[in-house]
C-alpha cells in the first residue's frame, strides 16, 4: 500500500511539475510575443516616418534646386563686368547698388625690434 501511495504521489508531483513548466513556457512566450509585437509596431512607425521624411526631403530638394532667384535676377538688368568673374552662388544685388571697395591701409615698417 505504501508503494501505491508513493507511486500516486510521484505521478501527482510529476503532473504538477509538468503543468508548472507548461505555464512558465506560456508566460515566457507571452512576454516574447508582446515584445515582438511592440518592436514591430515601433519599427513600422519608424519605417513610415522615414518614408514620409524621405519624400518630403526629396520634394524640398527638388523645389530648392529648381528655384534660383540669384541666377534669374542677374539676367539682363546689369551688364557683366570683365574684372569680376562670375562666382557660383553669388548673391545678386539690385541694379542701383554700387559695390563698396575697401582699400588696404598703408603698411608701416616694423621698428619694434
Amino acid at each position: 500500500m505504501t508503494r501505491l501511495l508513493l507511486a500516486l504521489a510521484g505521478v501527482i508531483l510529476l503532473a504538477v511539475t509538468a503543468l508548472a513548466a507548461v505555464w512558465l513556457i506560456g508566460q515566457l512566450l507571452t512576454g516574447v510575443g508582446a515584445f515582438v509585437v511592440g518592436a514591430a509596431g515601433v519599427l513600422g512607425r519608424l519605417l513610415w516616418f522615414l518614408l514620409v521624411t524621405g519624400l518630403l526631403a526629396g520634394l524640398v530638394y527638388f523645389v530648392t534646386s529648381a528655384w534660383r532667384p540669384a541666377l534669374r535676377a542677374r539676367g539682363g538688368s546689369e551688364p557683366a563686368r570683365p574684372s569680376e568673374p562670375a562666382r557660383p552662388g553669388a548673391v545678386a544685388r539690385p541694379a542701383s547698388a554700387t559695390p563698396v571697395r575697401l582699400e588696404k591701409p598703408p603698411v608701416s615698417p616694423d621698428t619694434s625690434a
